[in-house]
């Protein structure tokens, strides 16, 4: 009995120490060293999530990894809910925006209405309902439909910073026309 006690306590740390992340994930960021300025995730481990960094091109160590799905799928115990191994599970979680500054144009899949949306991705984080383009998003995803009484977002088609650029552009126009008759009819 004594000999299963002590099988079952070892077995259970053993399996401990295969469940575990590897090392690369407990470094810190290390941008290396080199010319080169690549846009690269980091695992923080605190913030349980992968950070941008910049990559100089030689050098730095492990914790450096190109997709935010690489980088939870190696580090994070959140892998699994936030990039499901079936894609299709992914085309049930919410829209993500994500936590960086960028602005994509990406494509997610909406499973109480049963259609793809386009919406913008921040650049990092978010999770597996992210799709490059509406043909992948509608392969992975047709068909699945979630019950429940969503209403459905109205999104504009033109963004309200090409707007704001707009009138901005012609009320410059306007304004440097207006100082050129100015100026032209103070000159005669």
């Amino acid at each position: 009995m004594r000999w299963l006690a002590v099988s079952v306590v070892a077995l259970t740390v053993f399996c401990d120490v295969l469940a575990e992340f590897p090392p690369s994930c407990d470094m810190p960021m290390d941008p290396g060293l080199g010319d080169d300025l690549n846009v690269l995730l980091h695992y923080n481990k605190t913030q349980d999530k992968c950070l941008p960094f910049h990559y100089r091109g030689k050098g730095g160590n492990e914790n450096r990894f190109f997709t935010d799905r690489m980088c939870m799928q190696n580090c994070s115990s959140r892998a699994e809910e936030l990039y499901p191994a079936d894609e299709k599970k992914a085309c049930h979680l919410t829209k993500e925006f994500g936590h960086c500054m960028g602005r994509y144009l990406l494509w997610y899949y909406d499973p109480f209405h049963g259609k793809c949306k386009t919406f913008r991705f921040s650049g990092c984080g978010g999770n597996g309902n992210r799709f490059l383009s509406e043909h992948h998003c509608n392969t992975t995803c047709a068909g699945i439909i979630d019950q429940g009484d969503m209403e459905e977002e109205v999104e504009s088609d033109t963004p309200a910073g090409l707007i704001i650029g707009i009138v901005l552009g012609v009320l410059g126009a306007v304004i440097m026309i207006v100082t050129v008759v100015m100026v032209v009819k103070n000159k005669k």
